[in-house]
């Protein structure tokens, strides 16, 4: 049975659906995690198709992507912002906001609730009463829309979990809105594709917001005998469209599920190993350290027994990774997360550590032949590259310094000079060289 696999089945015994979220509980799910869980996320983590996945909505959706997608992130904040300001434009006249005020004039709201200064002596009631302004209410949130308050939709700092919204500061201490907080937003989720959910509550707010404009607008525009909407209906119908577009293309694009999945598995790898290596998100060190650490207290807290709910699930759906492909992708995704140097003879495709390596033709070929006479180390010669194309010592040794400068530090090291020619200091356990067109593996 595959390790994956196992791991699914083993959840069925350890859920705290079934056996209750206690200390036993607890226990057996930490050893689901250390013994079933690590070793399948250790090895996954290293697959090109699961970090393409993981890494989904950075590639795709941040600044600077050259996707369909972030055109479309770009249209709807345009939009947004755009159809913001024409609402503010058509309430400023000082005819139309006397017109709101007076159809909507401020209403007193009471509060009430108990509090304690220590938690142990007697609770005391307390009421606070507050005027609001509903026309003022609606002006502030315009203006929030209309003045763009965000450095860009999408922040690949939320990969982790949304970046608490500050709305203001009282004796040092910083208060956040609660729809930007995690533990506090359903809709958040404790797991997943936070970038793209903390996109849309940015967006989301302003539907509503622009929705009950155009109700006020054509209110007061009917008392004054004025089409005020009319104004607005054609940059509120562009946002409208912008806004369907992006969220159709978001919840409907091709292999949602298997990317969700890579995505929340990356965060328990992030949470559950020290020493995870995830460089290839292109996240800084202290936005992964500080993610680890949230996911971590999510485990343990009151959501836990959802997240472990959520990860069984995407567990799951990671088994449908290479649903469209053939076997013999999976098997050398395998490869490649098993081995070193994995080098493709027919694609011109070289791998380290996981990771790809941009070569050229020739440099391509002279790594090969390295990795094929890695248990021999039989030195390659100039001659050996092309024995039609004679290839001198210096040529070749300044080709082997222009590929040291494409090649990560170790291996490069691992490229030596004995005096005839060059060799690949490495196990043999570690290289494989194979033919993708033809799918024969040849084992160096």
């Amino acid at each position: 049975m595959k390790q994956l696999d196992f791991a699914i089945r083993q959840y069925q015994e350890t859920s705290p659906v079934r056996s209750g979220f206690d200390e036993d509980s607890i226990s057996r799910l930490a050893v689901w995690y250390e013994e079933d869980i690590a070793p399948v996320l250790e090895e996954y983590s290293r697959r090109p198709r699961f970090r393409r996945y993981a890494s989904w909505p950075i590639t795709e959706l941040q600044h600077g992507a050259k996707t369909e997608l972030r055109d479309l992130i770009e249209q709807v904040d345009h939009s947004l912002v755009d159809c913001a300001q024409a609402i503010l434009e058509t309430i400023a006249p000082d005819e139309i906001l006397t017109a709101m005020q007076s159809e909507f004039p401020p209403v007193e709201q009471v509060s009430s609730g108990t509090f304690t200064t220590d938690g142990v002596t007697d609770e005391e009631e307390v009421e606070k009463r507050m005027e609001w302004n509903r026309t003022d209410d609606l002006l502030r949130q315009l203006n929030r829309f209309a003045g763009r308050p965000w450095e860009d939709l999408v922040n690949i700092q939320d990969y982790f979990g949304t970046q608490p919204r500050v709305s203001s500061v009282e004796n040092g201490i910083a208060i956040c809105f609660a729809d930007s907080i995690v533990s506090l937003n359903p809709r958040l989720l404790p797991i997943g594709n936070f970038i793209v959910r903390s996109m849309w509550e940015r967006i989301r707010p302003s539907r509503r917001l622009f929705s009950e404009s155009r109700d006020y607008l054509k209110m007061i525009g009917s008392k004054l005998g004025k089409h005020l909407w009319a104004k607005v209906e054609d940059t509120h119908r562009q946002y409208e469209s912008d806004y369907d577009a992006l969220q159709h293309a978001l919840e409907n694009f091709e292999s949602k599920q298997v990317t969700d999945a890579c995505i929340a598995l990356t965060q328990v790898y992030v949470a559950t190993n020290i020493k995870a290596d995830v460089s290839w998100l292109g996240l800084d060190s202290q936005t992964v350290k500080r993610g680890a650490s949230e996911i971590k207290a999510r485990m343990r807290s009151l959501r836990g027994p959802e997240l472990h709910d959520r990860i069984a699930a995407h567990l799951t759906c990671l088994q449908d990774l290479y649903k469209e492909e053939s076997a013999a992708t999976a098997k050398l995704e395998r490869l490649i997360a098993s081995r070193r140097l994995v080098v493709d003879r027919d694609e011109r495709l070289v791998f380290w550590d996981a990771n790809p390596v941009a070569v050229s033709r020739r440099q391509l070929e002279f790594l090969r032949l390295l990795a094929e006479r890695v248990t021999t180390k039989r030195a390659v010669i100039g001659n050996d590259l092309d024995p039609t194309e004679s290839v001198s010592n210096s040529a070749l040794s300044s080709m082997v310094d222009r590929l040291r400068k494409r090649l990560p530090h170790e291996l490069s090291a691992a490229v030596k000079h004995n005096g005839e020619g060059y060799y690949l200091d490495l196990p043999d356990n570690e290289v494989f060289v194979f033919a993708s067109q033809t799918t024969c593996v040849t084992q160096a």
